[in-house]
C-alpha cells in the first residue's frame, strides 16, 4: 500500500518536472504542495528518467526525518552505500555505511554527535543517473554545545535498471563539524 502511494506521488512529480510551461504560470500543486524553486528551475530540462529520480529525492526531503523517510520509502536498495567523509575518531558518523542497517547505525551516530537546528534545501542538480541536492545546515555539537554551519552536497546515484538509490555521497565542511565537536574556534 505504501509503495503504491509513493509511486503515484512520484508519477505526478515526474510529470510536473518534465512539463514545459511559461514561467508566469503558477506551479501545479502536487500531494507535496507546489515544487520548491530548486525543482522549478529544472522543469522542462529533464529526461523522464531524470524527472523520476528528482521526484524520489524531492519526496524524501519534504518534511522531517529524512533518514527515516529514506528507509520507509523503498527508494534505497538493500545494499545501499552511504559515504560520509571525516575523521572517524572525532566524527563517529563518518565512514562508509552499507545497507539499511548501516544507514540506521549512521543515523544513530549522527544523532548522538550533532543536533541540527536548521536544514534548508537550496538547489538540485540532475545528470543521467545522479541527483545532487545542496543544503545549508547548522546546529550544535552535543558534547560541547559549540555551533557548526555548512553547505552540504548530497549526491544520489540511481541504478537505472531498478530506479532505486545505490549510493549516497555526502560532502560538507568537515572542519566546521570537527571544530564544533572539539570545542575549538571554527
Amino acid at each position: 500500500m505504501r509503495v503504491s502511494r509513493l509511486v503515484s506521488r512520484l508519477l505526478v512529480l515526474a510529470a510536473i518536472a518534465c512539463r514545459t510551461g511559461s514561467p508566469a504560470s503558477p506551479p501545479t500543486p502536487t500531494p507535496l504542495g507546489p515544487p520548491p524553486p530548486a525543482a522549478l528551475a529544472l522543469q522542462g530540462h529533464l529526461s523522464p528518467q531524470e524527472a523520476r529520480e528528482l521526484a524520489v529525492i524531492r519526496w524524501i526531503h519534504e518534511g522531517e526525518g529524512i533518514i527515516r523517510r529514506f528507509r520507509e520509502s523503498g527508494a534505497l536498495t538493500d545494499s545501499v552505500e552511504w559515504v560520509v567523509p571525516g575523521p572517524r575518531d572525532v566524527l563517529p558518523f563518518a565512514g562508509t555505511w552499507r545497507g539499511l542497517a548501516g544507514l540506521e547505525a549512521f543515523q544513530a551516530a549522527l544523532d548522538r554527535t550533532m543536533r541540527y537546528d536548521r536544514v534548508d534545501l537550496r538547489e538540485y542538480m540532475v545528470s543521467a543517473n545522479n541527483v545532487g541536492a545542496v543544503f545549508f545546515g547548522e546546529g550544535v555539537a552535543r558534547s560541547t554545545g559549540r555551533p557548526f554551519r555548512s553547505e552540504i552536497l548530497r549526491l544520489y546515484t540511481f541504478d537505472p535498471a531498478t530506479g532505486r538509490i545505490v549510493r549516497v555521497r555526502n560532502f560538507y565542511d568537515t572542519h566546521a563539524y570537527v571544530a564544533a565537536v572539539l570545542g575549538t574556534a571554527p
